[in-house]
C-alpha cells in the first residue's frame, strides 16, 4: 500500500449551518495538517453565519463543492450522494485515500508524518476499508485490541465494524467493489459488515467531534435548551507534553476522549460534559 502523504490524502469536510463550529474546525486543521488539500463539500447551508465562513475561508480550499440535488426529506440531507461525489472527485484527481471530516470536530495534534505512516501501516492488513482516526466513546461498546495492527476494532458481528460516516476511506476498495453508497449510514456499515470489511481505530487518534454541538434533522435544527451556548464549544489542542504522554502508553490504555482532552469554555456546561451520557454531548 502507497504511505500517505499530502500527496495520495484528499481532506473533505462535509458541510451544513455550523457556523462558528465550521469555522473552529477550519482553523484546526490549518494549524494541524499541514501540506494536505482541503475541499468542502456543503449541503446547501442557508445560516448566514456558515455561508459567510465559507465565504471567509474560500482560499483554502482546492474545491468547494455545492450540493445542487433537491432535498427530499432525508434526515441527512444529501450527505450521501455528496460523500459519493467527493469520492468520485478524490479518485479523478489521482488521490487514494479521502479523508472525510465533519464539520462539528478538531484536530487537536498534527496529522504529521508520523501518524501518517502509521495509519499507511493499518491499510497494509487484509480488508481494511477506513481509518478512524477519532477518540473512542467509553460508552460506545466493547473494542477488540488489535495487536497485530497496533489499533482497536469493534468486535466481530458488530456491524459498527465496517464503515463510519468520518474517517479515511481506501478509494481503491471502493472502486474494485463499485461501490454506490446508500442513504443512511447504518445501511452502508450493515452491507459493507457482511461484505467483511473493517474500520480501524488507531492508537494515535488526532480528531474528536466537539462537546455540545448544534444538531440539524432534515434540514431543521434540533432545539436544545441545555447546555446554552450550543456550537460554541472546543478543545484544547494537546501539549507537547500530553502528545508524549498519550504516544508512550500501553496499547492496553484505550484511547477515550475524556482521559485525553481537554474541553475549552465549558462554564456551567462543564456539569453536563462530566454526567451526561456521551449521546447527549455529541448529539
Amino acid at each position: 500500500m502507497p504511505e500517505i502523504s499530502p500527496r495520495n490524502m484528499l481532506l473533505c469536510v462535509f458541510s451544513f449551518n455550523m457556523g462558528k463550529a465550521l469555522a473552529n474546525c477550519l482553523d484546526s486543521i490549518g494549524r494541524h495538517c499541514a501540506g494536505f488539500d482541503v475541499v468542502l463539500a456543503d449541503d446547501q447551508s442557508d445560516d448566514p453565519e456558515t455561508v459567510w465562513t465559507i465565504e471567509r475561508y474560500r482560499s483554502i480550499f482546492a474545491h468547494v463543492h455545492p450540493s445542487t440535488k433537491a432535498k427530499t426529506g432525508q434526515r441527512h440531507g444529501n450527505l450521501y450522494s455528496n460523500i459519493q461525489e467527493m469520492c468520485g472527485y478524490a479518485r479523478s484527481r489521482g488521490y487514494r485515500y479521502l479523508f472525510m471530516i465533519q464539520d462539528d470536530m478538531q484536530f487537536v495534534r498534527p496529522l504529521d508524518a508520523a501518524v501518517c505512516r502509521e495509519y499507511g501501516g493499518i491499510f497494509d492488513f487484509d480488508r481494511v476499508l477506513q481509518v478512524d482516526p477519532r477518540f473512542l466513546r467509553p460508552r460506545s461498546g466493547a473494542v477488540e485490541i488489535r495487536r497485530d495492527m497496533h489499533a482497536y476494532s469493534f468486535l466481530p458481528g458488530d456491524d459498527r465494524r465496517s464503515y463510519a460516516d468520518v474517517g479515511i476511506l481506501d478509494l481503491e476498495v471502493l472502486r474494485r467493489l463499485d461501490w454506490h453508497f446508500l442513504p443512511s449510514e447504518r445501511e452502508n456499515k450493515v452491507a459493507l459488515s457482511r461484505l467483511g470489511y473493517l474500520r480501524v481505530f488507531p492508537f494515535t487518534p488526532v480528531f474528536m467531534h466537539v462537546p455540545f454541538p448544534e444538531k440539524y434533522s432534515k434540514g431543521r435544527k434540533r432545539v436544545r435548551f441545555f447546555p446554552y451556548r450550543r456550537g460554541m464549544y472546543s478543545y484544547h489542542d494537546m501539549s507537547a507534553d500530553e502528545i508524549s504522554a498519550m504516544d508512550g502508553r500501553d496499547i492496553g490504555s484505550v484511547p477515550y476522549y475524556k482521559d485525553f482532552l481537554k474541553p475549552k469554555n465549558l462554564g456551567l456546561a462543564r456539569i453536563f460534559y462530566d454526567c451526561r451520557k456521551d449521546r447527549r454531548i455529541f448529539g
